[in-house]
């Protein structure tokens, strides 16, 4: 039963997903997996947590289709504007992989878990652990632009095919993305 504020059931999903992220780092699978497998990241949940090693292995896209990121955090009107227009796009194609990437600072982590069920964030949540979140996206992402939202979608391998700076469109995203199936 939640007690007061749902801090049970915050407490529980943080220790849930600390387990089975702590299960795939122990066998060394990379983030991308973690949120690919099922059962690995529940939808009505926090924020798996991440080091900056492991988002970069993310950015990577070692896995068979393409992979989506935005960058965003909490307090970016932009970023939660967006939000909505990314998670349709990607539910129209299946065959590609998304994931919300928060800058958000360290001392946010219960702001976020707050804003993943207020908005509906469908999609997994990475929050990145680092005491300076824009110096780390600036070590992540080659020429990072300074501002967020920021949207990559990048290849199977690792290559970057489209970057959106600013505030995305549907019909952007969705045209880098090709035609949706049928």
């Amino acid at each position: 039963m939640p007690e007061r504020g749902g801090t049970r059931v915050w407490s529980r999903a943080l220790f849930l997903f600390g387990a089975s992220l702590c299960a795939a780092t122990a066998r060394a699978a990379p983030l991308v997996e973690v949120l690919a497998s099922p059962g690995g990241v529940d939808p009505a949940r926090a924020a798996v947590p991440a080091a900056e090693d492991a988002v970069a292995g993310l950015l990577l896209n070692s896995g068979a289709t393409p992979l989506v990121v935005n960058f965003f955090a909490t307090w970016c009107g932009s970023c939660v504007a967006e939000i909505d227009v990314v998670q349709a796009v990607i539910a129209q194609h299946p065959s590609v992989r998304g994931v919300f990437l928060s800058l958000d600072s360290l001392s946010e982590g219960p702001r976020l878990a707050r804003f993943i069920l207020e908005h509906r964030l469908v999609l997994p949540v990475v929050h990145l652990q680092s005491a300076d979140p824009s110096g780390a996206a600036i070590r992540l992402v080659r020429a990072w632009p300074q501002r967020i939202p920021v949207t990559l979608v990048i290849a199977p391998g690792g290559a970057e095919v489209a970057r959106f700076v600013g505030r995305i469109d549907g019909p952007e995203l969705a045209a880098a993305l090709g035609p949706a199936p049928g």
